[in-house]
């Protein structure tokens, strides 16, 4: 078997990494993506390959040479690739030589298991299209099937949404010597020579199909990993997929952005059940207008907030996250003695460096009741991140009532998940000043994305001292919008913590008997904390599960003294995934144990 490579162009949405580099000599891992593309092809059988070049060529030929592990290679120079596409290179492959009974045609920005190749190869059909799921993210061109066969290859400018199920070509096909040399040379040369040149050879396939001289099989991708880098982004996303413990670092880095990786995130924590499609249609209608405005100023967010949250407008700022009030309260609080929680959220050890603590452990009783008068500030995290332990709110309350000469945050960005009520509530009845709310909104509506969070305080200096510090545009339209229309939807946001807390009891019970999980806490939030057998290799395991079904989820044994991860509550499916992946991975990531007597 023969193959077709086309490696004309010259990568310009690489830049800069295609600068000096063609694009197919850009390394992931180890090897270049050209190696890797030949390594496939030799595993399939392939014996001879043409390269289509252009830019570049003369490096493309110093780095391969005439062979390739005893593979003949066969360079074929466009030398209008500047102002022609892919079209014409496909075209010259085709009239200047014969390909066999059957070839396969690849495009050389490719990365991929070999095994996607092996299915093209075994493919009974004579014409075929490897196709994988279309997921958002992805651009270029997609087919529409039809009981298996391509019924339509659509190029970009033909896309819509219109409820067809659609997948994304991988620009890996397999043809037929009858039709490569009969209908598609035919077109090829009929239509570069009438109309254009700088066009994708998938638009002359589609208009096979539509004339009814192609009939493509449409393979489609299970789990088969692949990627195609159009831009230095997708190198990072293709370092990632095809390094487990790249991916994993990468994603550690990145601290967010996930949409580029092809994962199941059970590390960062949100509301999996809202918002509802309904909402997220609304915001899909208004989202071309919502990106050509600005949001409000900050006492009209104020009052929005007020609206939806039912709370009186005057104690309430909005905020751009949560994460917006650290650097503020790190500043009015600097110089005075402060008390955190041990463990928790990063954030307050990193604004507060030099707080003293006091242990957060379900088996430990704490001195924190004998030392809240010590302090100017006592931080409380309820529930607690990452132990998801509780304190009743009316226990919080009597301490704040106590203790008036302590100011008290209160960092409620989970008490939605509990069957505990919000602090809130009590100060709408005593308006003491000695208490700070603290909410991070991503966390309870879902959508940690749009940043949204909120400070919830009588004291009146902090408060004064906040709104100097805000810009006057401290939310974007968007944030604004959803506000506005997650009034319609109050009913299906208690319903989506109802479902959380049900997801948590059964997923808690099926964890607690899981092989390698030593201890899962109890937790009153939409997160466990769970504790690991010293049998398991941990990096190993989270390399494992992140390779087999994209699971990412969090080692956080640094920060509780014991081997731990903290795993996100997601749906019931999600849920089924992680513990079928988690057993499957087991076998793999135990080390072996010696038994007595044994050398």
């Amino acid at each position: 078997m023969k193959a077709v490579i086309l490696a004309a162009g010259a990568g310009r949405r690489m830049y800069p990494l295609t600068q000096e580099t063609h694009k197919c000599l850009l390394p992931v891992g180890d090897a270049t993506l050209v190696d890797r593309m030949l390594e496939g092809l030799l595993q399939v059988g392939v014996s001879e390959v043409l390269l289509l070049t252009g830019y570049r060529h003369d490096q493309l030929h110093a780095h391969l040479g005439e062979s390739y592990k005893g593979m003949r290679l066969v360079y074929v120079f466009n030398e209008r690739f500047e102002d022609t596409n892919n079209v014409v290179s496909l075209l010259r492959a085709l009239q200047g030589h014969q390909l066999g009974d059957e070839f396969l045609l690849l495009e050389a920005d490719l990365i991929f298991d070999f095994s996607v190749l092996r299915r093209a190869v075994d493919s009974p059909a004579s014409e075929v299209a490897i196709l994988a799921p279309f997921k958002s993210g992805m651009d270029g061109t997609v087919a529409e099937l039809r009981d298996g066969w391509v019924h339509d290859i659509i190029p970009p400018e033909r896309q819509q949404r219109d409820g067809v199920t659609r997948y994304k070509t991988v620009n890996i096909y397999k043809f037929s010597q009858a039709f490569a040399y009969g209908p598609l040379l035919q077109m090829l040369a009929y239509y570069t020579e009438r109309f254009e040149e700088n066009c994708y050879y998938e638009k002359i396939l589609g208009m096979l199909i539509y004339a009814g001289q192609l009939r493509l099989k449409g393979e489609v991708l299970d789990d088969e990993a692949w990627a195609e880098l159009d831009d230095p982004h997708d190198v990072v996303r293709a370092q990632a997929i095809f390094d487990g413990q790249r991916l994993l670092n990468q994603l550690e880095y990145n601290f967010g952005g996930l949409w580029n990786f092809p994962v199941v995130d059970f590390n960062f924590i949100r509301n999996i059940y809202f918002p509802p499609e309904a909402m997220v249609e609304e915001i899909r209608q208004k989202l071309p207008e919502l990106m050509h405005n600005y949001g409000s100023r900050q006492a009209v967010l104020d009052r929005k907030m007020a609206t939806f949250l039912r709370c009186p407008e005057e104690p309430l700022i909005l905020l751009n996250g949560a994460s917006q009030s650290y650097p503020i309260l790190a500043e009015y609080y600097a110089g005075r003695k402060i008390l955190i929680p041990s463990p928790t959220f990063g954030e307050y050890s990193r604004v507060f460096p030099d707080a003293d603590s006091f242990r957060d452990h379900p088996d430990e009783p704490s001195d924190l009741t004998s030392r809240l008068g010590s302090y100017a500030l006592v931080v409380l995290v309820n529930p607690n991140n990452p132990t998801g332990t509780l304190w009743p709110t009316q226990t919080l309350w009597n301490w704040i009532v106590e203790h008036p000469e302590v100011d008290f945050l209160v960092d409620e960005s989970f008490i939605d998940f509990s069957d505990q009520g919000s602090l809130t509530s009590f100060l709408r009845e005593k308006p003491v000043e000695n208490l700070i709310v603290l909410k991070s909104l991503g966390k309870s509506l879902g959508v940690p994305g749009l940043r949204m969070g909120y400070l919830y305080t009588h004291k009146q200096a902090l408060h004064d001292y906040f709104k100097s510090r805000l810009p006057i545009w401290n939310q974007n339209s968007l944030a604004e919008f959803f506000l506005e229309t997650g009034l319609k939807h109050r009913d299906a946001l208690q319903r989506s913590f109802v479902a959380t807390r049900e997801e948590r009891q059964r997923m808690g019970t099926l964890l607690a008997a899981t092989a390698g999980i030593t201890r899962v806490w109890p937790s009153a939030a939409n997160f466990f904390l769970v504790e690991i057998g010293s049998e398991v290799d941990l990096e190993a395991m989270l390399r494992h599960m992140l390779r087999l079904s994209g699971i990412y989820v969090k080692d956080i044994s640094s920060k509780v003294g014991c081997r731990a991860l903290r795993i996100a509550v997601r749906t019931t499916p999600d849920n089924d995934l992680f513990l079928d992946c988690w057993k499957k991975c087991y076998p793999l990531a135990a080390r072996p144990t010696t038994s007595a007597g044994r050398a």
